[in-house]
């Protein structure tokens, strides 16, 4: 007859296994997907709709220093409101569900501030930094998992809203939620380090 902790082992472990409850899981395990706008290789398995066009290859600029920063591997960046079709926002659709993401964008002369969501599910917001000169930097968010990610500007058109775009943004890295296959692994796994720590 089974002990209630063995029993309670065996439960937890079954739960672990069909993904109910997550074990710890190094970062590496869970892929990233690296979006880096500018370059058609990596814009290729992505749905992008609304943005502007490669900067600052259509309209030459400072571009926060872009040309010269090696935080940017290909140099290059698009833009969201200004340019196509006077829209605010511009998305991205993965191709798989995604449950947190950091965007590389530019804080310039204008209120570069924007909201981020994601399948209609508001994920966060970003606040300008108010005369702080042009700079790039990182922002994170996370919320209720979904594909289209769209990033709305918030502030009033800048001089050069049109025809430069009002926010660039270089890259976004995503974080998707692991397959059901990949769960299902990581469940097997956390069940056979129980059982090797028992024996």
């Amino acid at each position: 007859m089974q002990s209630a902790a063995a029993k309670l082992r065996v439960v937890v472990a079954l739960l672990v296994s069909i993904g109910i409850l997550m074990p710890a899981v190094p970062a590496r395990a869970v892929l990233t997907l690296t979006v880096d706008l500018g370059t058609p290789a990596d814009e290729a398995e992505y749905t992008l709709t609304n943005w502007g066009p490669v900067e600052p290859t259509t309209h030459p600029g400072g571009w926060g220093g872009i040309a010269g920063d090696p935080a940017s591997p290909d140099r290059r960046c698009r833009t969201v409101w200004g340019y196509v079709e006077n829209t605010k926002y511009a998305s991205i659709t993965f191709p798989t569900a995604i449950v947190s993401a950091t965007i590389r964008h530019l804080d310039g002369g204008s209120d570069d501030s924007f909201i981020v969501e994601v399948d209609g599910n508001f994920w966060g917001s970003y606040s300008a930094v108010p005369g702080a000169g042009e700079f790039w930097t990182t922002s994170s968010f996370s919320g209720t998992p979904g594909m289209t990610m769209a990033i709305t500007c918030a502030g009033p058109a800048g001089p050069y809203w049109n025809p430069y775009g009002q926010l660039g943004v270089d890259r976004i890295e995503a974080t998707p939620i692991p397959e059901p296959a990949t769960l299902l692994l990581l469940g097997l796994g956390s069940l056979a380090l129980l059982r090797k720590r028992r024996g």
